[in-house]
């Protein structure tokens, strides 16, 4: 089939190494991010996410044509969503932070993204909005929870972390620490100690400088988005981290 542009419809989708459920998950695309479709049949497609490039396999029921494009994104860390704009009822699912939307009728403080599928229009931001402070942004992840190839409020892993927080902050960052570690800022040479915001790299981890020798890096150790001192991770790791700063 000739490559088509499609857009993922569902609250989220695991992009897999083969068109098996219970394949690895290589990374999770969030709701209304586009793809380009090289292969489809009624079951999974072949797809390339068009954030960060990661190629792999997702359920076709996830994808749908892209129509207009978004207009805003969620800025909550998650949003509720209901069947019809009434808190009251027992909402359908939930949205994660950075999924894109395009809002069309507003009633009750809610927002229709679909039929009967409505939103909380205090949780929505423009698509072009900037939350400047990336560290800001990583601690409002603290506390959920570890996820290999996760990237949402229910659950990311330590490069997921660090991508989504850049993102909302206009940084576009590869998916992988590994590629990351490549692109992102300049390494920092020498005894200078790490500045709040430094992003810290080991072997296949990175975490987040916050201040006062403490980061903030989701991780399998605690299955978790937590804080601790860069020394206990480093001794953990067995390996001396590579600081590079963006700034």
């Amino acid at each position: 089939m000739t490559a088509t542009r499609m857009r993922v419809v569902a609250p989220s989708a695991f992009l897999r190494g083969r068109p098996d459920a219970k394949a690895e998950a290589l990374t999770e695309l969030l709701f209304g991010e586009d793809v380009i479709v090289s292969f489809s049949r009624a079951d999974w497609a072949e797809a390339e996410n068009l954030t960060d490039g990661h190629r792999g396999f997702m359920p076709a029921a996830a994808l749908e044509d892209t129509g207009p494009a978004p207009t805003h994104k969620i800025a909550a860390l998650r949003t509720l969503v209901y069947p019809e704009p009434n808190l009251k009822v027992p909402p359908i699912g939930t949205l994660s932070f950075l999924s894109r939307i395009r809002p069309g009728e507003k009633r009750n403080g809610f927002v229709e993204l679909a039929t009967d599928v409505w939103v909380f229009a205090g949780h929505l931001a423009p698509i072009d909005a900037i939350e400047p402070n990336h560290v800001k942004t990583a601690l409002r992840f603290l506390e959920v929870p570890y996820l290999w190839g996760g990237r949402t409020a229910q659950g990311l892993d330590c490069s997921a972390l660090v991508q989504l927080s850049l993102a909302a902050a206009g940084i576009s960052a590869p998916r992988d620490s590994g590629p990351q570690r490549m692109a992102l800022g300049q390494r920092v040479l020498g005894d200078a100690p790490p500045r709040a915001g430094d992003l810290i790299f080991w072997p296949g981890h990175v975490a987040i400088m916050i201040q006062d020798g403490m980061v903030v890096h989701a991780n399998a150790h605690h299955m978790a988005v937590v804080i601790e001192p860069l020394s206990a991770v480093t001794m953990r790791v067995g390996a001396a981290p590579e600081v590079r700063r963006l700034a």
